[in-house]
This record gives structure tokens, C-alpha cells and sequence, in this order.
């Protein structure tokens, strides 16, 4: 697949606002300079200009962010530019070596353009074929967009996408990875088993390889600050806790309360909302596994890698 490259124009969207002017008039001059990014000369093309405006270096910002590796783009509505370069993160626990990242998610019409960036591990310089999915869910676990990744040109390189899906769901709260082919051969789905809770009245789907392996432990909450809550927990490292996330069941008021504070020194993630209650899927905030024994550690991870996948199956029973 050929790099996709943005067809948006800053300028465009510039030209179409209100400009405001601190005195009559603003003197820009073309200014001659060319740049070395992380040690490699790099020109400027036709496409690009920079300006010296009263002694300073305006640069072209896609210019800048595309070189360093980042993603790029502009939200017409919020009139926000937005430039990502983290690490690609985003993975299918079912098929390793695979990650997205720097998503970014502007409107466009009546549809949503996802800009993100795809790589593959141990591949070299060799180019492969991929058919992906990005399935976007809101906080109570329904699923509110998606797009397909579909392309022959992938590789250990960090490879921009620009795509479009169907509606708008850029208010996100959670986003899942799904490998469906590699090179022409078919990934399988990966089997699933269903934890039933009969006094929340809510189901997840858990991989058909926990089976057998996990425990799901119920503490009863004392107070607002610990309500009701459900360890899931890795049997083999139960010895050191073994707790692989915590579904927790607040009211709205104590969430509501609480939970903007929670959510900024730590890693919670609501995922469903039953009338008077809401609930929230967490990872543990300590080590849980044995450290001393790497079959253990590894059997921890494999489990502990399905969290992102697990939080969006939250489903309330009618």
C-alpha cells in the first residue's frame, strides 16, 4: 500500500477563518534556510515555504512532524492542529508483532478520518501484506465506529494511514486491534468463554484459553471509597497476587465523585453504566506476578495482554 499523504491545506483552512491583526499590517518575508533532521539534510520541496516574520522562523508544521516521524492533522470543527509521536502501543494480543499508534480522529463531513501509523517487528526491509481492523468503542462498551487497514506495504518502518469510517466517533473511549490476515493467510478468531455475574447482572467474554486458569474473587465495598469490586485473578501466580484487572461497581454519585481524580493518577477505564450504577475495568498498580520465575511472568502477560480486548465485551443482561 502506497503511503497514504495528507491531502489537507492549512492554508486553506487558514484563508477561510477570521484574521485578526495586532497592527495594519503583518511583513513576511521568504526566509532561505534548509534543515538537518536527526543528523540527515533534508530540502524543502516546492510544496513548502518558511517565513521570516519580524526576525522569527515560521516553519511548515507537516513538514516538521512528517520528518520526525509523527502523524498530522487539522480538525476543522475545534479548529485544533493535532501532531502525534508516541510509541506505537496498540496491539492484537492474538497476533504479536503487529502495532498501530498516534491515532488521531478529525471529522470530516458526515464521516470520521482516522490518521494513525502501523508497523511490524522482524521483518526487515521486506514489504507485507496486511488486512487489519480498528473497532472504536465509547464508555459503555458499544461499539461506535470502525475502519478497515488494508495494504501490501508494510514493514519494520513506522507506515502513516489515512482512512475513513462511517459516522462520528472521534469522542472515543476505548479502541481495539484486530489482525484478520497476514501475507494471504487467514488469522483465525481466537474462541471465547463467557463470565456470567449474577448479582450485577453483566457478562465478559474472556479468552477460551483462560480456562481453568483464573479465579474471580468478589470484595464487598465498605464505604464509597471501596465499593463493591471483582478481582480477576491468574491462579498460577495467586502466590504474589495474581490480580489480573478489577471490575468495580460505584454508584453515579461516588463516581462521579471520585472518579476524574482516579482517572488521572491511575489507569481506570469505565466501561458500562446500569441506572444508579457504573462500572469500571482496572489494571493492578503492583507487580502481581513472581519476578523470580519467567514461566510465571510470561503466563501472567499472556493473560494480562487480553485486558484491552476484555474491557470492551462488557455487556448488561437484559
Amino acid at each position: 500500500m502506497k503511503k497514504f499523504i495528507l491531502g489537507l491545506s492549512l492554508g486553506l483552512a487558514i484563508a477561510c477563518s477570521t484574521v485578526v491583526f495586532a497592527s495594519d499590517s503583518i511583513e513576511a518575508l521568504l526566509f532561505p534556510a534548509s534543515f538537518e533532521i536527526n543528523s540527515s539534510n533534508i530540502g524543502l520541496n516546492n510544496d513548502y515555504k518558511v517565513l521570516n516574520v519580524d526576525g522569527h522562523a515560521y516553519v511548515p508544521i507537516r513538514f516538521i512532524a512528517e520528518y520526525l516521524g509523527a502523524t498530522i492533522d487539522y480538525d476543522a470543527e475545534s479548529q485544533k492542529i493535532f501532531v502525534k509521536n508516541k510509541i506505537l502501543d496498540l496491539t492484537d494480543p492474538d497476533y504479536k508483532g503487529i502495532s498501530v499508534g498516534n491515532l488521531i480522529l478529525t471529522r470530516d463531513g458526515n464521516n470520521t478520518k482516522v490518521t494513525g501509523q502501523l508497523k511490524m517487528e522482524g521483518v526487515g526491509n521486506t514489504k507485507n501484506t496486511i488486512a487489519a481492523s480498528l473497532f472504536f468503542y465509547n464508555d459503555k462498551s458499544e461499539k461506535i465506529g470502525d475502519i478497515a487497514i488494508n495494504g501490501n506495504d508494510f514493514g519494520v518502518e513506522s507506515q502513516t494511514f489515512v482512512l475513513e469510517g462511517s459516522g462520528d466517533f472521534r469522542a472515543y473511549s476505548a479502541v481495539n486491534l484486530h489482525i484478520s490476515a497476514v501475507n494471504n493467510q487467514i488469522i483465525p478468531g481466537t474462541p471465547s468463554i463467557v463470565y456470567e455475574n449474577t448479582k450485577y447482572n453483566f457478562t465478559l467474554r474472556l479468552p477460551k484459553s483462560w480456562e481453568g486458569k483464573f479465579d474471580v474473587e468478589e470484595r464487598v465495598g465498605e464505604s464509597e471509597a471501596w465499593p463493591d469490586s471483582y478481582n480477576f485473578i491468574d491462579k498460577a501466580n495467586k502466590g504474589y497476587g495474581g490480580v489480573i484487572f478489577t471490575i468495580t461497581i460505584w454508584t453515579k454519585e461516588d463516581w462521579i465523585k471520585n472518579g476524574p481524580s482516579l482517572i488521572v493518577v491511575g489507569q481506570i477505564y469505565k466501561i458500562g453504566e446500569d441506572g444508579d450504577k457504573v462500572f469500571t475495568l482496572a489494571p493492578p498498580g503492583d507487580v502481581e506476578y513472581n519476578p523470580h520465575d519467567e514461566m510465571l511472568k510470561a503466563e501472567f502477560f499472556s493473560m494480562y495482554d487480553h485486558i484491552n480486548t476484555i474491557k470492551t465485551t462488557f455487556k448488561l443482561k437484559n
